[in-house]
């Protein structure tokens, strides 16, 4: 498990591997409502460290005919939830942000800021150290341009800032759009990786192991879901204990355990998103998502999204 700020420090632009969630190939035969399948897979990275992707895990799958029974179901008892008409296109890391809210992800503090004095007062704010990031629509690898800076305070994000925005320019030829200041999530988690992609025969839910471990194990496992349905508790905590991981998150040799309650909840809410969202979001990404010790929940600490016009 490595800390918040060497994950933030890294960019999870999906585009670092030519984002495999937008490569999923199609199931060869319809689904059923209720139906899916799960399988460990290994593919390119899909986030800003080198995970598995769901493109790899989905041939395992696919490839090998496996269809494991998926507690799925029709999304009730829900409220539903407005996503406003003009989030379209590929949606900034803060917006995306929003939309997992707005299902009750929790995700990361942070500020949007635009200028050196917000980035310090929003930094002082916060107390201790913080994470200065560009906030971009159009450049996915933010830091390949210098576009992160980790192990900030109130005195050096405000410099780190006027030096940011000259880096990036130079780099990308381009000015951000703006930056948000974020708080760092406490040490003791583990960094999972959760998304989805949409295809004609409904959406591939990815869940997998962030960080380092996701590159040394490669260790994925998903669902497809038919159109209309989320996942039960029961399965989502089934996908957590398919991974060769899950010792880690259930207190391997004397470890804290951690909040497995909190992340069946995430899954839960990540799939009722997708369900409810429909044909207009075409793929989404948490990268990463902590799980925190037992009795503190999970925190997304970045993330993407698309949605259809």
């Amino acid at each position: 498990m490595e800390g918040y700020g060497a994950a933030q420090g890294r960019d999870r632009a999906r585009a670092d591997a030519d984002h495999d969630l937008r490569r999923l190939p199609a199931a060869p035969r319809a689904l059923p409502a209720g139906r899916g399948a799960g399988a460990r897979g290994a593919g390119r990275g899909v986030g800003g460290v080198n995970t598995p992707g769901a493109g790899g895990a989905a041939r395992s799958a696919v490839g090998a005919g496996g269809q494991a029974g998926a507690k799925a179901g029709p999304v009730t008892g829900r409220q539903v939830v407005e996503v406003p008409a003009d989030w379209r296109g590929s949606l900034d890391e803060k917006r995306s942000k929003e939309l997992f809210a707005r299902f009750g992800l929790r995700c990361v503090r942070e500020v949007e800021v635009g200028n050196a004095a917000e980035a310090s007062a929003a930094a002082g704010s916060f107390g201790g150290s913080v994470v200065l990031k560009i906030l971009s629509s159009t450049i996915t690898h933010k830091s390949d341009v210098g576009g992160v800076a980790v192990s900030l305070d109130a005195e050096t994000v405000g410099p780190r800032l006027e030096r940011m925005r000259e880096e990036v320019e130079r780099r990308a030829d381009v000015a951000p759009e703006g930056y948000i200041v974020q708080e760092m999530v406490p040490p003791g988690g583990l960094e999972l990786i959760l998304g989805c992609h949409r295809d004609a025969l409904g959406s591939v839910l990815l869940l997998g192991l962030g960080g380092v471990t996701a590159e040394l194990m490669k260790d994925t496992t998903i669902r497809l879901l038919a159109p209309g349905t989320m996942l039960s508790r029961e399965e989502a905590l089934s996908m957590a204990q398919e991974l060769k991981g899950w010792p880690l998150l259930d207190g391997y040799r004397g470890r804290l355990k951690l909040d497995v309650d909190a992340l069946i909840s995430a899954i839960v809410d990540f799939s009722t998103m997708v369900a409810q969202l429909g044909d207009r979001l075409s793929e989404a990404e948490i990268n990463p998502l902590f799980v925190l010790p037992e009795g503190q929940g999970t925190v997304a600490a970045d993330g993407v999204a698309v949605l259809a016009g």
